[in-house]
């Protein structure tokens, strides 16, 4: 099947793929670097780091990635650091932001004031189109199968379609999206692109050690790589 171009702002991937904000030092500048220069839309989790420490993975993520590609920041609305890290993504010309876990009028107009998309995480149909009439750019839509903050006890599939026709802005299904055959129910669904997170690990880690053995990269026991 052909894969539909998605457009969130002025991010066109090459692939309508986005990689999950896995927290606790998952979803850091290697994880988001290697996304994006593969194709896809990064992200760098702002859940247990510090706002200097987020500031070194953008940085270095644009340092591996070259300038190319996209980068964003995942910044939980329900964290009491959310302000303090998301004016910091916003400061260092993130792509954009994704958050979930609650929603405020603050970080679409904060979004809106620096020309930086924001996403927002969702469940529902309801919330998806609040998210579009405060400003959100584009909807991540999360079924139960999900990790993180959910707000609902169904599957993805049964929730998609509802939220793809209540809004005009793209849609991304997630949770539970590991295979091709899960991207392609997504998008026959109506959904513009699918996000992704433990599915991306196994490839992450098979490029690694195939470079490991061509010594192009040290040991995998020895190198944090995300």
């Amino acid at each position: 099947m052909d894969l539909p171009k998605l457009k969130i702002g002025h991010m066109v991937p090459s692939v309508p793929i986005m990689q999950g904000g896995m927290g606790v030092g998952i979803s850091l500048s290697g994880l988001a670097s290697a996304v994006a220069n593969a194709g896809g839309i990064g992200i760098i989790s702002g859940t247990g780091i510090t706002v200097d420490e987020m500031r070194r993975h953008i940085r270095k993520a644009r340092k591996l990635t070259q300038g190319k590609g996209y980068i964003g920041v995942n910044v939980l609305f329900a964290m009491n650091d959310f302000a303090e890290k998301m004016k910091a993504a916003l400061d260092e010309k993130v792509d954009f932001i994704i958050s979930g876990a609650g929603i405020s009028r603050d970080m679409y107009s904060w979004g809106k004031q620096a020309g930086i998309p924001v996403i927002s995480i969702v469940s529902s149909a309801k919330l998806a189109k609040i998210s579009e009439r405060l400003g959100a750019a584009a909807v991540v839509v999360e079924g139960f199968e999900a990790g993180g903050h959910l707000g609902t006890d169904k599957p993805l599939f049964d929730i998609l379609p509802e939220i793809v026709e209540s809004v005009s802005i793209p849609v991304i299904a997630a949770g539970g999206i590991m295979t091709g055959a899960d991207i392609a129910k997504a998008l026959s669904l109506g959904a513009s692109g699918v996000q992704m997170a433990p599915g991306l690990l196994p490839a992450m880690n098979a490029m690694l050690r195939k470079a490991s053995r061509r010594n192009t990269c040290p040991p995998l026991k020895k190198t944090h790589y995300w």
